[in-house]
């Protein structure tokens, strides 16, 4: 799987999750529709704004076409909430997403930096940012963008996963895996952690490791566009080893991820 796809799986992963409030990484399904009246992120703390009403229409109407892959309806949607409501944050969180899917890579970083206005350390907003900056060639920029976000929020997976696939670009493998390694103590469900964890395994000539990571990424997201290269690299171990050997080599190593733990709410 390409770098660029990869992302965009991530940008549209997140995607799926947001409504008003926000809550990236807290929450593994989508949250109700907001009520008309929700606290806005350029409010003072301790008060509330109340949203444009026809804001919050096409803003939910917006999520709604998002979620069902009408990315260009969706656009129109967001637009018409920040025009009904420019403090309207995650309206420009969403265009951004979108049009980071889009490579339309200039637009995603003003959609992102208008988010970023409203609300500094918005974490969605920089790791939308820092995905987008990375895919520009702006490496060190990025970076900085994701340990912001991770700073901010230490439980945002898909921060790590993000910064561990543009690690694995760069031929870091050993801080890669750690990235990804933290993602799943995360979320241990997260199935482009596993596969990208086999993936080096794979490339880095340890079979049994890779042939354990990249099973359990195919079983959490059978339909995963990594899946295909998933299954031809298992195929390759078993020809290289036999069906039984990643079972039973003295090579597999069990604990490099630790015992799955209640996650916070």
């Amino acid at each position: 799987m390409s770098l660029n796809a990869k992302f965009a799986l991530s940008a549209l992963a997140a995607a799926l999750i947001l409504n008003i409030p926000v809550a990236a990484e807290e929450s593994a399904k989508p949250t109700a529709a907001p009520a008309p009246e929700a606290e806005a992120s350029t409010a003072e703390p301790g008060k509330k704004k109340r949203y444009n009403a026809m804001a919050i229409k096409h803003y939910n109407r917006g999520v709604e076409l998002h979620q069902t892959g009408f990315l260009n309806q969706a656009v129109e949607e967001y637009k018409a909430a920040i025009e009904s409501d420019p403090t309207l944050l995650e309206a420009y969180t969403n265009l951004g997403l979108i049009y980071s899917f889009q490579r339309s890579y200039a637009k995603a970083i003003e959609a992102f930096n208008k988010a970023l206005e409203l609300k500094s350390k918005d974490t969605t907003a920089l790791n939308g940012l820092a995905t987008v900056l990375y895919a520009r060639g702006r490496v060190d920029e990025a970076m900085t963008k994701w340990k912001e976000a991770i700073d901010i929020n230490p439980r945002f997976a898909s921060a790590y996963c993000n910064m561990g696939t543009a690690l694995e670009n760069e031929k870091d493998y050993s801080k890669a895996l750690g990235c990804f390694v933290k993602a799943l103590r995360i979320n241990p469900k997260m199935a482009d952690a596993y596969y990208s964890i086999g993936n080096i395994y794979y490339k880095d000539k340890h079979p049994a490791q890779a042939y354990l990571f990249l099973s359990k990424a195919i079983v959490l997201s059978p339909e995963a566009e990594f899946v295909r290269e998933a299954k031809h690299q298992i195929s390759t171990i078993d020809g290289q080893l036999g069906k039984d050997e990643p079972a039973t080599s003295p090579d597999l190593r069990m604990n490099l991820i630790p015992p799955q733990q209640n996650q916070a709410q």
